[in-house]
């Protein structure tokens, strides 16, 4: 699947998850992905990638904000799965 549906597809799932004992795993898998996306299309200055790359950090927004309001946190939820990782 590409980058780019794929990161839709999990940023939608995060959004819409109901259950808080997936949902951090879910907002998780949706930063990862928008950000393999971003990294994907960083030199392609076409104006459809430069729309996509907003749309990206758009949702990366929407994802901190639902992490925020969850969680009652301000770190992102993949930060703080590398902390608990390596704690």
């Amino acid at each position: 699947m590409k980058n780019d549906v794929l990161w839709k597809k999990l940023y939608t799932a995060a959004m819409l998850e109901l259950d808080p004992a997936t949902l951090r795993s879910r907002i998780e898998a949706a930063q990862i992905a928008i950000r393999n996306a971003k990294r994907e299309l960083a030199n392609d200055r076409s104006v459809s990638a430069l729309e996509e790359m907003q749309a990206m950090t758009d949702a990366l927004h929407g994802l901190e904000t639902l992490q925020r309001i969850e969680f009652k946190t301000s770190v992102p939820a993949t930060i703080q799965g590398q902390a608990r990782a390596e704690g």
